[in-house]
C-alpha cells in the first residue's frame, strides 16, 4: 500500500542537496565518465550506420568534438524519452483520479491495465494490417470504441465497482457517470499518445521491408508500449514513502528507456544520424573539393566524382561531406546523397577518406536551367479563350486541301 512522505518535499529537497555537495567529487567523476562513455557509443553507432567503424578509432581522439558531439546527442536522447514516457504520464494521471481510496489505488493502477492494452492492440493490429485499408477518422472511432469496450467489461466485476463508489460522490448526481466519462477519455488519450512511439519506432527503423520485419516491429512496438507503462504501476503499487517509490520509477524509466535503445532496429542509429545533420558532421549538400597531391585524375571516375584538374596538377572533385570529426573527413560522390541510412552501408567503400587539413573546399558551381522557349502572349489568351491549338491546326489542313484542290473543268 502507498505511504505518503514521512518528510515534507521542502526539508527532503535541504537533506538531498546537502548530501550530493558532500558527495560532490565523486559524482562529477561518475558523470563524466558516463557523458564520455556515452559520446564514445553514440559516435561508434554513427560509424556503424554508414558502414565504416574503421573511422572510429581514428575519429576519437578529438576530444573537443566529442564534447560538442554530446551536447547535442544529450537533447535528442531526452526528447525521444519524452515522446516515449507521454503514455506513461497519461497513465498516471488516469489512476491518480482513484487517489480518495488511496489505500486501494494500486488495485485500479492493475484493472486500468486491461482497457488500454485492448486499445493498444487494437491500434497495432489497425497501424500494421489495415493501414491502406481504413481511414484516419474510422480508425479512430474503432480504437476509441476498443478501449471504451475495454473499461465497460471491468465495471460488472465488484472490486472495481467498489473502487468507482469510493472515488465519487453518493449525495452528487451523476457524479459516477461523470467520472467513468472522465476516466473513459483519459484511457482513450492515453492509447491515442502511443501513436507517437509508434511513429517514431516507423520513422527509426532500419531493416529490410520483409513480412517478418513487418510483424517483429509489430510485436516490438507492442511491446514497448505496454512496458512504457510499467513505471507507472511500479510507482502506484510499491510500498513505501513517496521519494523512494519515485526513485524505483524514475530507474525504472532509464532502464526501459536503454533497453529500448538497443533493441529497437535503428534507434541509436537514428539519434546519432540526426545530431551528425544538426552539427553537419553530415552535411546535405554538395561542394567542391580541391585533393592531396597524392591523388591523381587516374584514381578516380570521371562521372562519379566530376572530377577537374586544377592548378598544380591537383584534383577537384564535387562531392559531399558525409563524416568529419576531428581531421578526418569522408567525402562521398553527389550521387549518394538520397541513399537511405539503411542502404548507405552498401555504397560508402566507395567514398574518399582523407583529412580535413589537406583538403580545399570551394562552393559549388552554380547551374542555370534552360529557360523553355517562351510563346507570344496572344496564343496564350486563344488557347484559354477558343482553343487556338486545335483551330489553327484545322485551319492549316483546311489550306492544305484547298491549295492542292484540282481547278475547276480539269
Amino acid at each position: 500500500m502507498p505511504s505518503s512522505p514521512a518528510t515534507p518535499y521542502p526539508i527532503f529537497f535541504k537533506q538531498l542537496l546537502r548530501r550530493v555537495l558532500e558527495h560532490w567529487t565523486p559524482i562529477t567523476v561518475i558523470l563524466a565518465f558516463l557523458a564520455t562513455g556515452l559520446s564514445i557509443l553514440t559516435l561508434y553507432t554513427y560509424a556503424r550506420a554508414i558502414g565504416r567503424t574503421d573511422l572510429f578509432m581514428v575519429a576519437i581522439d578529438a576530444k573537443s568534438s566529442l564534447a560538442a558531439w554530446l551536447l547535442l546527442v544529450g537533447p535528442i536522447m531526452v526528447s525521444y524519452l519524452c515522446v516515449l514516457t507521454t503514455t506513461t504520464w497519461l497513465y498516471g494521471f488516469s489512476v491518480s483520479m482513484f487517489s480518495r481510496c488511496r489505500s486501494r489505488i494500486n488495485r485500479a493502477a492493475l484493472w486500468l491495465l486491461f482497457p488500454l492494452v485492448i486499445g493498444f492492440s487494437t491500434c497495432i493490429v489497425l497501424v500494421f494490417c489495415f493501414f491502406d485499408r481504413l481511414g484516419a477518422t474510422l480508425s479512430v472511432v474503432i480504437v476509441s470504441l476498443a478501449t471504451v469496450v475495454g473499461l465497460i467489461a471491468i465495471l460488472p466485476f465488484k472490486r472495481f465497482r467498489l473502487l468507482v463508489a469510493l472515488s465519487t460522490s453518493r449525495t452528487i448526481k451523476g457524479d459516477k457517470f461523470f467520472f467513468l466519462f472522465t476516466l473513459a477519455g483519459m484511457l482513450v488519450c492515453t492509447v491515442f499518445s502511443g501513436l507517437f512511439s509508434i511513429y517514431w519506432i516507423l520513422k527509426t527503423y532500419v531493416g529490410a521491408d520483409t513480412d517478418e520485419a513487418v510483424w517483429f516491429v509489430a510485436m516490438f512496438t507492442m511491446g514497448t508500449l505496454v512496458l512504457s507503462l510499467a513505471p507507472t504501476f511500479v510507482f502506484f503499487t510499491t510500498k513505501g514513502s513517496t521519494y523512494r517509490r519515485l526513485a524505483i520509477g524514475c530507474a525504472m524509466v532509464v532502464v526501459l528507456f536503454l533497453a529500448f535503445l538497443l533493441l529497437a532496429r535503428g534507434a541509436m542509429s537514428s539519434i546519432a544520424y540526426a545530431a551528425a545533420g544538426n552539427l553537419e558532421i553530415r552535411q546535405t549538400f554538395s561542394a567542391r573539393f580541391v585533393l592531396d597531391e597524392q591523388i591523381s585524375l587516374a584514381d578516380l571516375d570521371n562521372v562519379q566524382w566530376r572530377t577537374r584538374l586544377v592548378s598544380a596538377n591537383r584534383v577537384e572533385v564535387e562531392a559531399f561531406q558525409l563524416f568529419a570529426f576531428g581531421d578526418v573527413l569522408l567525402l562521398c560522390p553527389s550521387g549518394l546523397q538520397r541513399v537511405t541510412l539503411h542502404q548507405l552501408p552498401r555504397y560508402t567503400r566507395l567514398c574518399l577518406l582523407t583529412r580535413s587539413s589537406k583538403v580545399e573546399r570551394k562552393p559549388p558551381r552554380l547551374r542555370y536551367p534552360v529557360q523553355p522557349k517562351a510563346k507570344p502572349s496572344w496564343q496564350d489568351h486563344a488557347d484559354r479563350l477558343v482553343n487556338w491549338g486545335g483551330l489553327s491546326g484545322q485551319l492549316d489542313r483546311t489550306n492544305e486541301i484547298f491549295l492542292h484542290a484540282p481547278a475547276p473543268g480539269a
